[in-house]
């Protein structure tokens, strides 16, 4: 007898056995359903269960207490077999894999031996078929005794509840790649498709065992039931999500951007561990609550080169991508390399040769980094510089070293607060001025340990010192004499007014009127201090006597010679008034020149604009109309009413001159005047202003983002593809992190409150594959 064959008469068999209607049962009305469910024939305990002969020759039969094990089962008396109710009924309807499905739905199940297998194998959550019947029946048995849900909306229910479990799934693998973008984690291992090796998994598939170990059963389940071809863990899995999320926080850019209208353009190049040449896309806008913002949008890979017409169509193409017009562009920010501002062939003129309004500013924090590094050419400076970059390398390059120094600290300045001095940067001036501030804070210990280290002295875990570091120390000793001291104290008190300014200048609130001031600040400071140059030289000659006194360091000045033409060489009596002339004058009029010439009166017609500044309108009346004409003129057709400006200007000067008594009251800045004008009464001059904040003056958030490049693409993950490059930069910038560097506005932004939207875009994707 063939097992499946009716193995008695139906006539001894219930009406409501299985075998006999599992072929038409899932056509039955509801109604014939219902009683069938709950009149489905169930043998008791006692039943005598027919045997049959497997393998081995051994006699085997259903046990009944699979019924209690596994509920949704129905034993056949007719035809010795066992099926699975919810899929006899409502597999057809799910149509989940039903043609793979043949055994406990299509047929009964008849081997016992390896039943129990089977039996746990179809409920285990992997058959999407029985995951589906089995809520169906549950739906049909609480709709049918109501009556209330057509069997059309039951199905849709069944969707939604298993759309509802897959995202639970994939919010705990967001969450997962979110959480590894915004600590810049690497996510994968050096062979993440090898399960058999956990030793060899990364990141990504560690914290997803963290989050179970923690809880996470929805992942577990997930995890422990899903086809291998289904886990959604795998690198290409994790590229659509990095994609998917990155996808949001552009999107949801570039609408702000629109809502906005107008922007800027910054961006700089760098090459990465790869050593390819990537360019960092960053927009300037002004948002909805009045708040400038800069935002970063991409790396893009410059594969045709770095030219200026390269560069160009890249710019073009990363505001394409954004959905922006250029049109709608008023500034572009870069350095001030050959291929980023030349005259002819730069990627700011390529630009504005086809877009006008989209004015170029040289990156001020270039221009002053730039004044800083001519004003340093003077060869007392430079070698002043070069031996405090030495001695800074000299105990970087020993922990030896560095741990005798620290040791020295404690002893000779027992309330120091630094024990580690800064080597300084050739890039990044205000790493030199904390290199110089530490050099003057530590110099007495600096010397000690020299001298220790010279005079080969033993120092408590050290041992005796080299012959290398021997000649290096007694060299730096010889280089610290005292013209290298009162350069040191003089050039570190100049740069330290320097330092305001270049912070300042990276925050992103800062416009052009308020830098434009900043620097006719320092210019007054510096000129205060040529003036007084009598004064204010003697203060700093006598902090470097006291500080060259410590380290046993007479007062000296070089030899005058009459036919000397590569240092300064002005004869002097004194060696303060030596170094008056030679050093302190010198450099202060250099510093004076390169700020005249790089930080000179710009001739941009948007400047004027700045006269519609309350503060600046009281104070330029009555010309401050005809500057605002002139920029109204250029910028006509951005104005949204321009034939009623003359009213509107009447208007707005009437407020302000009503106020003119309150002196505090009156806006200094773009910013406080946004703050208070309303934009519905005062519509052209709102777009005044926002055309004015919108204007970059510095590049420091592409610098930020370079260094975001270079902490992702490291030596240990240098070939990362474009997409996943720039998912993960988005997710590492775009991220609010309560600082001011900080890139996105909102949680919104960055994708982490916009669930929905994440999940739709990853299923279309995954269905457009």
């Amino acid at each position: 007898m063939v097992r499946g064959d009716p193995v008695c008469l139906k006539e001894d068999c219930s009406q409501y056995d299985i075998g006999l209607v599992f072929k038409e049962i899932s056509s039955y009305s509801d109604q014939n359903k219902l009683k069938f469910i709950e009149n489905v024939w169930k043998p008791g305990e006692l039943f005598d269960f027919p045997a049959s002969v497997e393998c081995s020759n051994s006699n085997r039969h259903f046990v009944w207490s699979w019924l209690k094990r596994f509920p949704w089962l129905a034993y056949s008396k007719y035809l010795d077999g066992v099926f699975c109710l919810p899929c006899v009924l409502f597999g057809v309807q799910c149509g989940r894999n039903a043609n793979k499905l043949d055994k406990l739905y299509k047929s009964p199940l008849t081997l016992w031996t390896s039943a129990v297998s089977r039996f746990t194998k179809h409920s285990s959550g992997k058959c999407e078929m029985h995951n589906f019947a089995v809520i169906a029946m549950e739906n049909f048995l609480k709709n049918i005794r109501r009556e209330a849900v057509p069997i059309n909306q039951e199905i849709n229910n069944l969707l939604q509840q298993q759309i509802n479990r897959n995202r639970e799934i994939l919010k705990s693998l967001f969450k997962t790649i979110i959480f590894c973008g915004k600590n810049n984690v690497a996510l994968r291992g050096r062979r993440d498709d090898d399960p058999g090796n956990a030793n060899l998994c990364g990141n990504f598939q560690a914290l997803l065992e963290f989050r179970m170990e923690s809880g996470d059963q929805t992942l577990q389940h997930h995890l422990e039931t899903a086809p291998r071809n289904a886990t959604y863990i795998s690198k290409t899995i994790q590229n659509e999500m990095i994609a998917t999320v990155g996808a949001i926080i552009v999107n949801n850019l570039s609408q702000e951007i629109r809502d906005s209208k107008y922007f800027s353009i910054m961006s700089d190049e760098a090459a990465d561990i790869s050593n390819k040449e990537n360019l960092s896309v960053v927009i300037r806008f002004l948002d909805s609550t009045k708040t400038v913002r800069e935002e970063f949008v991409g790396f893009y890979l410059c594969e045709d080169g770095t030219t200026g017409a390269a560069i160009k169509d890249l710019i073009i193409s990363a505001v394409t991508d954004l959905g922006l017009s250029m049109n709608d562009c008023r500034g572009q920010c870069y350095d001030g390399a050959g291929n980023m501002s030349g005259r002819l062939n730069g990627a700011s003129s390529l630009i504005r040769a086809q877009h006008d309004k989209a004015i170029y500013v040289h990156c001020m924090n270039h221009r002053l980094n730039l004044c800083v590094a001519d004003t340093c050419q003077l060869p007392l400076v430079r070698n002043m510089m070069d031996v405090v970059r030495k001695i800074s390398e000299f105990f970087d390059n020993s922990p030896m070293r560095q741990q005798h120094l620290i040791s020295k600290i404690g002893a000779l300045i027992p309330a120091a607060n630094h024990f580690v001095l800064v080597n300084v940067c050739k890039t990044r001036w205000i790493e030199r001025i904390d290199g110089m501030d530490r050099i003057v804070e530590l110099l007495h210990p600096v010397v000690a340990t020299l001298e220790d280290i010279s005079m080969n002295r033993n120092a408590p875990g050290c041992g005796n010192w080299n012959h290398n570091s021997r000649n290096d120390a007694q060299a730096l000793i010889n280089a610290i004499t005292f013209p290298f001291i009162v350069t040191l104290v003089i050039v570190r008190h100049i740069l330290d007014l320097t330092r305001p300014l270049t912070v300042r200048l990276q925050k992103k609130a800062m416009d052009l009127l308020k830098a434009k001031e900043e620097i006719v600040l320092l210019k007054s400071v510096l000129r205060d201090m040529q003036t007084d140059i009598d004064t204010r030289h003697h203060a700093l000659y006598e902090e470097a006597v006291t500080l060259a006194r410590l380290v046993s360091v007479q007062p000296s000045m070089p030899r005058i010679n009459q036919r000397q033409v590569h240092r300064n060489n002005a004869p002097a009596p004194t060696p303060e008034y030596y170094y008056r002339i030679n050093l302190t004058t010198d450099f202060l009029n250099h510093a004076l020149m390169q700020l005249n010439s790089r930080f000179e009166d710009d001739v941009f017609v948007c400047y004027k604009g700045f006269s519609v500044i309350p503060s600046i309108l009281l104070a330029t009346d009555p010309i401050w109309k005809d500057n605002v004409r002139e920029f109204c003129n250029h910028y006509r057709q951005d104005l949204p009413n321009y034939a009623g400006l003359a009213a509107e200007l009447m208007l707005w000067e009437r407020m302000w001159k009503s106020k003119n008594d309150r002196r505090e009251e009156i806006p200094d800045s773009i910013a406080t005047t946004l703050e208070q004008i309303d934009k519905g009464a005062y519509v052209n001059v709102y777009t005044i202003l926002q055309i004015l904040i919108t204007i970059p003056i510095s590049s420091a958030s592409c610098e930020r983002s370079i260094s975001t490049l270079r902490n992702l693409k490291t030596y240990l993950r240098n070939a990362m593809v474009q997409d996943r490059l720039n998912g993960l930069a988005l997710i590492n910038s775009n991220t609010p992190d309560g600082t001011e560097g900080g890139a996105i506005h909102s949680e919104e932004t960055a994708g982490l409150a916009d669930e929905d939207k994440i999940y739709e875009k990853f299923d279309a994707g995954n269905e457009d594959e």
